[in-house]
């Protein structure tokens, strides 16, 4: 290797210590980018790119849907959904043999799709359905495992930040992107679903039934909960069927979550609500910002080491079949997803990987899912799994009890990806 690459390799490892001392990825990312252009470049030649960058960056027109689908998930979070969205799956299919276990599921990923965070997800309808599963007489490990996959979902099903990031990064459509994401989402949480149901017939003191909702609570909990769903096929269908862009898509989308809110509380709005989830909506926005503005700061670091180009130019010279590297691939972002969170995995190897793997033939807007998918896997994948240990701290539960429960969703996890490797059109077909 050249005396610059072996610059680039030593500011990557730099990057992996800060991160591992705790210190914030996007903080990480500025600093080990800006000393290592100085080192190369100077200080003057710095300081242009960090002065320029952060405005470019931020200002792209693409980057618009970003905060728009930021406030909408914030401001939907806020007016109590999660309890609703719990409640009308729980009185649509609680009954069945595994209902209630098929509801937290299905409530889990719809509200994770409308927040954008599997952890937040995990804790907020967790506190709702671990009560509900345990008076029912769930198990303690299939209640939590549900719960901690569930929110998984959501990063796949559309609007979703992950693929908001990976568009950003690679300059893919995201309107194009969501509808790859859509159909793999609802064959997940299909699979998802039908753990509770095959644990159900297997061990049926497991995973008890509940009575059957009377038509009353079906309609009630129904009325509270289709302006949401509402909003999700307008957005979906809007997006498919050409009417609008993923920009505007997040404008209605922040429109229509207000005009939620609006009737949410008695037919009015509650400032301090509307307030908060616009708070928490702008410091979400932030936060991915800086991780944005310090990706694009290392990159222009690590483009002048030149170790991306060798890297390419010695993966592709290896006398091996793509799917080998794809496997090697697979098994690192197991490894990845299990430490960070999808977007500081998508930020650290995206930049790397997409030009090497659409190099080799594989279409990028597959490599998206791909990517995405292999990041929810390593969210419940042990040892370090985030939304595990989420989940027991928040139920304190030991970890291994959630990990025990989270198994058999790991197993449909690998299944599907394997899937998805063979059958790329279960991600194409509606682009």
């Amino acid at each position: 290797m050249t005396h610059e690459a072996w610059i680039g390799v030593i500011g990557f490892v730099i990057l992996l210590l800060l991160i591992f001392m705790r210190v914030w990825v996007g903080f990480s990312l500025i600093i080990v980018g800006f000393a290592g252009i100085c080192f190369m470049k100077g200080l003057g030649y710095a300081g242009s790119l960090i002065s320029n960058d952060p405005f470019t960056t931020s200002t792209q027109y693409s980057m618009i849907c970003l905060p728009l689908f930021t406030v909408m998930g914030t401001i939907i979070s806020h007016t109590g959904l999660g309890a609703k969205l719990y409640r009308w799956a729980r009185a649509l299919i609680g009954h069945i043999t595994g209902g209630l276990g098929i509801a937290t599921v299905g409530a889990c990923a719809l509200f994770a799709a409308i927040c954008g965070n599997s952890q937040v997800t995990a804790l907020t309808l967790g506190r709702i359905a671990y009560p509900e599963m345990k008076k029912a007489g769930y198990r303690d490990s299939i209640a939590v495992g549900g719960i901690a996959a569930g929110g998984g979902i959501g990063v796949m099903i559309p609007p979703s930040i992950g693929f908001m990031l990976y568009g950003l990064l690679t300059e893919q459509s995201i309107g194009r992107l969501f509808m790859c994401g859509l159909i793999p989402g609802i064959i997940l949480m299909l699979m998802y679903s039908m753990v509770y149901v095959v644990v159900g017939k297997i061990h049926p003191d497991w995973v008890p039934t509940t009575e059957k909702a009377g038509k009353r609570e079906l309609i009630a909990s129904t009325k509270e909960v289709w302006p949401v769903l509402l909003l999700m096929v307008i957005l979906l269908g809007g997006i498919y069927g050409g009417v609008f862009t993923a920009n505007e898509a997040g404008a209605i989308g922040v429109v229509f979550s207000l005009i939620i809110a609006a009737f949410s509380s008695k037919g009015s709005v509650n400032k301090k609500l509307v307030y908060d989830a616009f708070l928490d909506g702008i410091i979400s926005t932030g936060m991915v910002m800086v991780l944005l503005i310090g990706a694009k700061v290392f990159l222009r670091f690590i483009s002048l080491t030149n170790v991306t180009n060798l890297l390419g130019y010695w993966i592709m010279s290896l006398d091996v079949s793509r799917y080998v590297i794809l496997a090697i691939v697979f098994v690192m972002y197991i490894a990845l997803g299990s430490m960070f969170d999808i977007l500081s995995a998508i930020l650290l190897t995206v930049p790397f990987l997409y030009p090497i793997m659409t190099g080799l033939g594989f279409d990028p807007l597959w490599f998206g899912v791909f990517v995405v998918g292999m990041m929810e896997m390593g969210d419940i994948t042990p040892p370090i799994g985030l939304s595990a240990f989420v989940v027991a701290e928040a139920f304190k539960l030991p970890t291994k009890t959630v990990f025990g429960g989270i198994a058999p969703f790991i197993v449909c996890q690998f299944i599907f990806m394997l899937l998805l490797c063979i059958f790329p059109g279960i991600c194409l077909m509606l682009v």
